[in-house]
């Protein structure tokens, strides 16, 4: 008996009640827009030396580099890829883009599959964490 308490005890007291890193088992762990852009986009346009639309999402930094960048896309040329003063996320020319209808140009990835609804908060909670907003509750 007093060998299944002391090992009840012992077990309890092991559980530390909080991870120490909660965001690691969240839809959208940290890394892990940037690791879908390498594996989504990179390989289709967006990597190497002259990447589409002069948008490179490998090299390190993308979140930084896009705050404020304007888009050298012919059909989207001057829209800005995340607007820092946006009142919606339409705004922002990457959430545009990887919207189903975008008001230019073609929906990307382009001749990829299409990012899930799942994917898409992921870019958004992204860009609002690159721009400082806090995340809604």
């Amino acid at each position: 008996m007093r060998l299944g308490v002391a090992l009840a005890l012992a077990l309890g007291a092991g559980c530390a009640g909080e991870l120490e890193a909660p965001e690691r088992f969240s839809d959208c762990p940290p890394g892990y827009v940037e690791e879908m852009f390498a594996t989504r986009c990179a390989g289709l346009c967006h990597s190497g030396s002259t990447p589409e639309a002069g948008l490179d999402l490998v090299s390190p930094g993308v979140q930084g580099r896009m705050v404020g960048a304007t888009s050298e896309s012919l059909f989207c040329e001057g829209r800005v890829l995340v607007e820092p003063g946006a009142a919606e996320p339409r705004q922002h020319l990457l959430i545009d883009k990887i919207s189903e209808a975008p008001s230019c140009g073609g929906r990307m990835p382009f001749g990829g599959e299409a990012l899930t609804i799942t994917e898409q908060a992921c870019v958004r909670a992204w860009i609002d964490e690159a721009l400082g907003v806090e995340a809604a509750p």
